[in-house]
């Protein structure tokens, strides 16, 4: 993914029950491409999601390095697509609460509103 030439997903996108996720795989595809732009991996709320999922950076970006889909990313870091986990929903809101201000502005940023 070239992040000097296009946006990364948008931070309220879900993969697995958990926003942004989508997000910094994107990120982290082009860190590891060398092509991440002005985005920074990991930034200080992709440190909050790798907390969250118990994963560290080395473990996430061994984890998308030579993947195609978010779906093997799952797989190489055991987290199931569907994610029922109360737990897992229960953060998800706290996320979106916490975080929907800047999650709309990145939005207006990138021209996706």
């Amino acid at each position: 993914m070239d992040l000097t030439k296009q946006f990364p997903r948008a931070g309220e996108q879900m993969l697995a029950g958990y926003p942004w996720l989508p997000r910094m795989i994107d990120k982290c595809r082009a860190y590891t491409e060398g092509s991440l732009g002005d985005y920074i991996f990991p930034c200080p709320i992709d440190m909050q999601v790798l907390t969250e999922l118990d994963v560290t950076e080395d473990e996430f970006e061994a984890a998308v390095r030579g993947t195609e889909t978010d779906v093997e990313v799952l797989e190489r870091l055991g987290i199931p697509e569907e994610n029922p986990d109360p737990a897992v929903a229960a953060w998800t809101r706290e996320f979106i609460e916490n975080r929907g201000n800047s999650l709309r502005h990145q939005a207006e940023e990138e021209g996706r509103v």
